[in-house]
């Protein structure tokens, strides 16, 4: 097997994948949940833009049908703007390359970020919502154009230390990360987060004003020459920084750095949830309470697929006392996405909230009373669905780790 088709978010040349789309026979096995065992067809369907318009094209193999007719000589197809639809409705989930790669070898979630990079540097992509976002990053360093001067603000309503790291040697680094730092209905994970550390007695350091975006949402749209040129230098601020790890609850920060900045930092990066389960096994953990609860979890794609992160959340969840957890029929390498990755919450805000909320009917559906999760964006994206219909309240692992935890 090649070694890369087991690797979601490589990113290389568009033509390097133009054997994976000729060797693609459409059989649509990447559009189903569990090809081995169907075990409700309610819920079988496992590829959005394709199960949203139900429409060839929308599907892996129709992209992959992009990628072959632009890397021939010269190129079968015109870059129409339903061509840049098909290409930015995807969120870049990675079920498809879970299924492909393990079955074909084949890349099709590389291939496609790729394409969009071809797009962006023959002036073609990405979509104007895309814009919007990028602009902001490149004035502000984050994609809501908030000052800079604000990103430290959330500081002020804890209750325990957070050190400079940009002065002070520090034990972590928390990269807090652009929605963790500006966005309120996320900002009860960002005090979680110091809270755990600094009770299992870390001390917790952050770059405050002087953090800047990580550049995901570029990297995903394929924004790829802006991209590198931050990510050049924030791997120089952070290799500066005095400390053991680096430790973010945002799932999209942590993929970037793991995917693209990992081999050149000198200090490890962790995702929170790794950590706190580091915490569990090192030095064992007590509550206080219990929450009765039924709940059940969403992988989110940036820990799970691409980086088989689904031990580590449920081993916690399980650890809470009174929670009876449940799991539904899309999860772990087989989970439906959230819909807000890859773009496609600003490029098209309506296929976002459809697909979180086939995913909340998924979750009521098994019954749950609360919907766990541990990524930012799948939080927004899923607690909004949910509220729509006075669905099951989405929550964050770290934050009802934090409310127990003795």
């Amino acid at each position: 097997m090649k070694e890369d088709a087991k690797k979601i978010g490589v990113l290389k040349p568009i033509h390097s994948f133009r054997n994976d789309a000729w060797k693609c026979v459409k059989c649509k096995v990447c559009s189903m949940a569990n090809p081995q065992e169907v075990k409700n067809h309610r819920f079988s369907s496992n590829c959005i833009s394709g199960s949203y318009y139900f429409y060839e094209g929308f599907y892996p193999p129709g992209r992959f049908e992009i990628v072959r007719a632009l890397t021939v000589e010269p190129p079968e197809i015109e870059i129409t703007p339903e061509v840049l639809k098909i290409v930015y409705d995807c969120t870049l989930c990675g079920w498809c390359q879970t299924i492909c790669g393990e079955m074909k070898d084949l890349e099709p979630t590389n291939a496609f970020m790729s394409l969009r990079e071809f797009l962006v540097k023959n002036g073609s992509g990405p979509l104007p919502a895309h814009l919007e976002f990028i602009k902001s990053i490149k004035n502000y360093d984050n994609p809501w154009n908030y000052p800079r001067i604000q990103r430290d603000r959330w500081t002020k309503k804890v209750d325990v230390e957070v050190k400079d790291a940009n002065k002070e040697e520090v034990e972590i680094l928390y990269f807090v990360g652009c929605t963790g730092s500006y966005d309120p209905s996320f900002q009860e994970v960002t005090f979680s987060t110091v809270q755990i550390l600094t009770r299992y007695g870390f001390e917790v350091g952050i770059l405050g004003r002087n953090e800047r975006c990580c550049g995901s949402t570029m990297l995903r749209v394929g924004y790829t020459d802006e991209f590198e040129k931050r990510k050049a230098e924030i791997i120089q601020q952070l290799n500066e920084v005095k400390a053991e790890f680096i430790v973010t609850a945002c799932a999209g920060c942590y993929s970037t750095f793991k995917h693209s900045y990992q081999d050149k930092l000198n200090k490890p990066v962790l995702h929170m949830v790794e950590f706190l389960k580091k915490i569990m096994d090192e030095k064992g953990v007590k509550f206080k309470g219990e929450i009765n609860k039924r709940v059940t979890y969403h992988d989110p794609c940036h820990l799970g697929r691409y980086f088989g992160i689904y031990d580590s959340p449920r081993e916690i969840i399980s650890s809470i006392p009174g929670l009876e957890f449940v799991e539904m029929e899309r999860t772990r390498e087989r989970s439906w996405c959230c819909g807000a990755g890859g773009g496609v919450r600003s490029g098209n805000p309506e296929l976002a909230f459809n697909t979180a909320l086939e995913r909340i009917r998924e979750a009521e559906y098994y019954g749950a009373e609360w919907f766990i999760t541990a990524c930012p964006f799948c939080e927004q994206n899923l607690r909004e669905a949910s509220k729509s219909k006075n669905g099951p309240p989405v929550k964050d692992l770290i934050s009802i780790f934090s409310e127990v935890m003795d």
